[in-house]
């Protein structure tokens, strides 16, 4: 079976775009029919800006890239049912102009264009990114909604109180939320689903999920014991969503395997730090901005410490071992050599260049007599 890096970047994001599109499904009875209107105009919204991107670049606009309606079915899976057009169409801006094309393309991007569109909507307009109808309400998309917007389990826990949704009733999405971060068990289905075809990372998500499983265990926020408290961090917010779907995207995660077991490690411990000192909702999104910052450098990182243990751990333990046998013989002075990495085009410093100009000298000193 093909491995997650074997497989082409287009297919990966094609399948999870079809497993997030399972959510809809139950969100609908949940929350209505305007959910599918969010979701529609953040896709529309999105390819539009794309093309248009793409034209005042003079660069081929793929339509069968399945980068943008991922992110953009992303995005409003972390938006509430009651969201406005407009927050709609700036995140569907930022996300393409912001998030891709201001990198030069798909495959240049550092950041999510998920979590940055997200960001920026929770610091701008937190009381539409933030706020949510009550369950079992369906939010109308021509009248007027009679009922009152609410809060989540995340802005419940971070009051130090226990939310008073059943565990039940959280699993099967029956609670405040965003449109597709509510469905607990479904999202958990699509998850492993997900990992069993390839299309995930299982190095950085299981690191991820066991660091922010250990840290929410040991340091619970609210008075309810280390597994139910796991259970809680789980389920409140876009953590669980944001794990399957949005963090270890193939443009952004780190190539090699322990560069992406360290991603992970990161990832989960910013997570559970931002919501014990964080002051705003969303915790894993300004988590996430932080490690993709950092994503590069594990890669870098480990270059660097397999080049410094075949260089010189490596060579020592060798040339140890040939001295002992008496192959090597030491003596006062000893030819130090560069190592490839490190050797510089200077020229070399030899009688023939002194020479040269010495020559040079006294011919110029024979002109001028």
């Amino acid at each position: 079976m093909k491995t997650y890096f074997s497989r082409e970047p287009r297919q990966i994001y094609t399948e999870r775009l079809v497993f997030m599109a399972a959510l809809l499904i139950p969100a609908v009875f949940l929350m209505g029919v305007r959910v599918l209107l969010v979701c529609g105009l953040s896709v529309g919204f999105c390819m539009a800006a794309d093309y248009i991107c793409c034209r005042l670049r003079r660069i081929k606009y793929d339509p069968n890239d399945a980068c943008v309606p991922f992110w953009a079915l992303g995005a409003a899976m972390l938006m509430p049912a009651s969201i406005p057009i407009f927050q709609i169409a700036v995140s569907s801006m930022i996300i393409v102009v912001l998030g891709k094309h201001i990198f030069g393309s798909s495959d240049n991007i550092i950041f999510s264009p998920v979590a940055i569109a997200a960001a920026f909507l929770i610091v701008c307009y937190p009381a539409e990114m933030l706020s949510y109808p009550k369950a079992g309400e369906h939010y109308p998309i021509f009248s007027y909604y009679a009922g009152a917007l609410t809060r989540g389990l995340e802005y419940t826990m971070k009051l130090g109180l226990v939310p008073a949704d059943t565990p039940f009733n959280i699993l099967l999405g029956n609670t405040a939320g965003a449109i597709g971060a509510v469905n607990i068990l479904v999202i958990a289905v699509c998850g492993i689903c997900l990992l069993i075809r390839r299309s995930n990372s299982i190095s950085a998500v299981v690191s991820c999920i066991i660091t922010a499983g250990v840290l929410a265990f040991a340091y619970p926020r609210v008075d309810c014991g280390g597994l139910m408290s796991v259970f809680y961090e789980f389920a409140s917010g876009y953590m669980l969503f944001g794990v399957v779907f949005i963090f270890a995207e193939p443009y952004t995660l780190p190539k090699k395997l322990p560069s992406r077991i360290l991603y992970g490690i990161a990832m989960g411990y910013a997570m559970i730090m931002f919501r014990n000192f964080g002051q705003t909702e969303g915790s894993f999104i300004f988590a996430l901005l932080i490690v993709n910052a950092l994503g590069c450098c594990f890669d870098t990182l480990f270059d660097n410490l397999s080049y410094w243990q075949k260089t010189y751990v490596n060579s020592y333990e060798q040339n140890k071992t040939d001295v002992q046998h008496g192959n090597v013989k030491l003596t006062d002075t000893q030819e130090i050599v560069l190592p490839e990495k490190y050797r510089y085009n200077t020229p070399p410093i030899n009688s023939e260049i002194k020479y040269h100009r010495r020559r040079g000298r006294k011919e110029n000193n024979d002109g001028k007599e």
